[in-house]
């Protein structure tokens, strides 16, 4: 049965000489798994992190690997393949969302969030704070989103997933000056957020906290690869 669906791709594996496995998070069916057959040779260029694709996909009613017949760009980053920090940055993402949504059903409103955030990152210089903001907009999305008790909270209970100055009893948490500045980030609009001075080391720290936070929440969730390329390019 073939249908066209729309998806950003996440993640390319190398299958045989000239094929790949593409995982994508799709608008039509969520997260999805396709061998692109001479993905390679046809396409192979257009084929990066956080691309939006139109996909022609066949598949039969007993697999679960669906193979696409062809495939067009809905959207190319045109910025985001030749900065390092973007590219470090598109790689941590596709990480996160990998992990985060890969057993979701059809989520059109998280679609919709992730490819206007693609977007935008390809069009922004302001970066810096930006994976601070995307672990937060998606834990958000997904259900288990922070609550800031107190804007000048230092305590990050990571199982409750509230920053007061209340020490929980039983719970897992973090604490100290990287969770202040995390709180009062929590009460910025989008603009003041990104733009807001963090010193090199709270920045990391805060991502670590978060990172922490999506193991307590997600199953199997697994500290991304790029966090080292990460703490490497983010001044």
């Amino acid at each position: 049965m073939k249908s066209i669906n729309h998806g950003i791709l996440l993640k390319k594996i190398n299958y045989s000489e000239t094929s790949l496995i593409l995982h994508f998070f799709t608008l039509e069916h969520g997260f999805q798994t396709y061998l692109f057959q001479g993905g390679k040779k046809k396409k192979g260029n257009m084929l990066q992190p956080l691309s939006i694709m139109e996909l022609v996909v066949y598949r039969r009613p007993e697999s679960n690997l669906g193979k696409i017949t062809s495939i067009a760009a809905d959207f190319i980053p045109q910025t985001v393949p030749y900065d390092p920090i973007k590219s470090g940055l598109a790689f941590f993402m596709t990480e996160v969302i990998e992990q985060t949504l890969r057993s979701s059903d059809r989520d059109q409103r998280m679609y919709n969030f992730l490819a206007q955030e693609i977007q935008w990152i390809d069009d922004s210089e302001i970066i810096t704070n930006y994976p601070i903001w995307f672990l937060l907009k998606m834990a958000e999305k997904t259900g288990f989103g922070l609550q800031c008790h107190d804007p000048e909270g230092h305590i990050f209970d990571l199982q409750a997933g509230i920053i007061s100055n209340q020490t929980p009893e039983g719970h897992a948490f973090e604490q100290g000056e990287a969770v202040l500045e995390l709180s009062r980030l929590l009460h910025s609009d989008k603009t003041n957020f990104l733009a807001y001075h963090i010193h090199k080391t709270h920045r990391m720290r805060i991502i670590g906290h978060l990172i922490s936070y999506y193991r307590w929440h997600i199953e199997g969730f697994k500290p991304p690869k790029s966090l080292e390329v990460m703490q490497a390019i983010l001044e």
